[in-house]
């Protein structure tokens, strides 16, 4: 079922290029798909969550625990009253900025409120010493849906065993043995 028009569809009789799967088990229709990430401009904060998916999923191709990670998400908005969209560039900010490893994250992103405020001082001040940062990196992020989706196939060629001939060795004579 695509996430974002609700309609079903069958992935061996649909063409693959009608239909995507940015991350595991989450179906989208291509066309819907892209018009999503291009809408994100006009996002609200609730079209923020499949973002932080997204990151999670295709930036930094991490496995990640689904529902530990909506938990936290869920008590960081009523408990810390973050913002979905903040979440999604503390995130940004830890793993692409700051280049910290995701695996001590047990699979979670326990990590945001402890990097909340930084993250938020740190993308106010790009965004204040470099006006329209922040939409810039919002326009990339719309732009990628846009990109034509390459499969690299491995070629499966055999390499055949070289045959040989003892009888032409030089200098050997299998008779005198």
């Amino acid at each position: 079922m695509c996430r974002i028009c609700g309609k079903y569809f069958d992935t061996e009789t649909t063409p693959k290029d009608e239909w995507i799967m940015p991350t595991k088990n989450r179906y989208y229709h291509t066309k819907c798909y892209n018009d999503w990430k291009q809408n994100m401009d006009n996002a609200t904060d609730d079209d923020w969550v499949m973002y932080i998916y997204d990151f999670l999923a295709r930036d930094l191709k991490v496995s990640y625990n689904w529902h530990m990670c909506e938990s936290q998400r869920k008590k960081f908005l009523k408990e810390n009253k973050f913002t979905n969209k903040g979440i999604y560039f503390t995130l940004k900010y830890f793993y692409e900025i700051k280049h910290n490893s995701w695996d001590k994250g047990n699979g979670g992103i326990g990590i945001v409120p402890y990097v909340y405020k930084d993250a938020t001082e740190y993308w106010t001040d790009v965004e204040w010493k470099k006006r329209g940062f922040m939409k810039a990196i919002e326009e990339q992020i719309a732009a990628r849906a846009h990109r034509e989706v390459k499969t690299i196939k491995k070629p499966t060629t055999k390499k055949q065993k070289p045959k040989y001939d003892l009888n032409s060795i030089e200098g050997a004579d299998m008779n005198d043995s």
